[in-house]
């Protein structure tokens, strides 16, 4: 049994790890062969990408994974369907218009790379419709590695290769297009094991799915605004910093994205809490391990960006302490909402607060970043984001605060 669980630990420390470690692979092929300039296109997509995702996502990553861990297999394999139909009509919507976006801002700001930087808004988009969410909530980690990790690592790294070797930059976005969108068909393949039934839906289902989806993807959506389009918005207002900004921002949410092992590890555990006593107990722990973590991988970041930054930039961007240290923070801040809200919030059944607290830190954070970035830089736009952050986990906390101390009922 504890060698089932430190293996059940370990595959969901190596999904994010592998995700994670793509990107150390595109980074130095970007600014060897495109400098800072190609650097910042490739940034600048990513994050008008990202934010579209958040909508695409429809929020299943969200509400998803503890209702799945709930529900019995035929009733799960029609949940992913339904959540592939619905975000790929978001997608067919979201996914042109984030290119637009891209190619617009990119000729505001003077950037060059307009093709790059419109292929990774696409390739960015299109991970909405990523089934790693299932496969979290079902306890199947191993298989996000076999739909999404291995094959996005694959293509991101022989795309790399290829510029490095003299193919133009648009290969990278090109190659992370491919494997996103090969991703909702390999969960489809892996999960087909589940269906117990054909499952039958309209566009009338669809559009009721979407309307049931809407609190979680409106927290979502608003969150994006302080968490996935930063780089965006310091590129409005102070391009001059975005080459800096967007290599500790992208440090940082590499490191997250390791760091979403605990969360997820947590996900099928706390969903699966057999009383009301013993969720509570649950939600403490992951709230309590959640923020430990979050301390000291911030400390880490604060310790060892500055040193790392230069090679993996190339020399071309470098990242100073005190950037270093506020990135952390943020880091640190994002581990603990990840606890309070995704997790013990969801599992209390208050997506409400949860799109609350994201409103109160976009509303915080939103002119926190563009203020600050113009007075300050890239620091400044940093703690901008910590606004936003302590807004959100103020929000939470004070929710979870009152359904804690209640006693439990069973």
């Amino acid at each position: 049994m504890a060698f089932r669980r430190i293996f059940y630990l370990a595959a969901f420390l190596l999904v994010p790890a592998l995700s994670a470690v793509t990107p150390l692979i595109a980074i130095p092929a970007i600014t060897s062969t495109a400098g800072a300039r190609g650097w910042e296109a490739y940034a600048l997509g990513l994050s008008i990408g990202s934010a579209a995702c958040v909508i695409v996502e429809l929020g299943w990553p969200l509400t998803g994974p503890q209702r799945v861990a709930a529900e019995a297999p035929g009733d799960r394999w029609r949940t992913l369907v339904s959540s592939i139909r619905t975000r790929l009509l978001v997608l067919l919507i979201l996914g042109p218009l984030a290119v637009l976006v891209a190619i617009a801002l990119t000729r505001i700001t003077g950037a060059a790379y307009t093709i790059t930087a419109a292929l990774m808004a696409a390739a960015s988009a299109s991970t909405g419709l990523s089934g790693n969410w299932y496969f979290t909530g079902v306890g199947k980690p191993l298989r996000i590695l076999t739909s999404d990790a291995i094959p996005r690592a694959l293509l991101v790294s022989a795309a790399s290769l290829a510029v490095v070797g003299g193919a133009p930059l648009q290969v990278i976005p090109a190659g992370f297009l491919i494997a996103v969108l090969f991703s909702p068909v390999a969960s489809l393949l892996l999960a087909r094991h589940e269906r117990r039934e054909k499952a039958r839906f309209t566009l009338r289902d669809d559009v009721r799915v979407m309307r049931l989806q809407f609190t979680a993807m409106s927290g979502r959506s608003v969150a994006a605004l302080y968490a996935a389009l930063p780089i965006t918005l310091v590129g409005i207002f102070a391009p001059a910093a975005v080459a800096t900004f967007a290599a500790a921002e992208r440090l940082m949410r590499m490191s997250l994205t390791v760091l979403q092992a605990v969360p997820n590890a947590l996900q099928n555990w706390l969903g699966s809490a057999p009383s009301r006593g013993e969720m509570r107990r649950r939600a403490r722990m992951a709230i309590a391990l959640n923020s430990s973590v979050g301390v000291v991988a911030g400390t880490g970041f604060a310790l060892i960006a500055p040193w790392f930054a230069p090679i993996l930039f190339t020399g071309t961007v470098a990242i100073d302490p005190l950037l270093a240290t506020a990135a952390g923070i943020v880091l640190a801040l994002v581990c603990v909402t990840r606890a309070t809200g995704p997790l013990a919030l969801i599992r209390y059944g208050r997506v409400h607060a949860v799109t609350a607290s994201a409103i109160a830190a976009a509303i915080v954070g939103v002119p926190a970043i563009c203020i600050l970035a113009v007075l300050y830089g890239a620091v400044g736009a940093t703690m901008g984001e910590i606004l936003a952050e302590v807004t959100a986990a103020s929000v939470q906390i004070a929710v979870l605060w009152r359904i804690l101390r209640r006693p439990p009922k069973t």
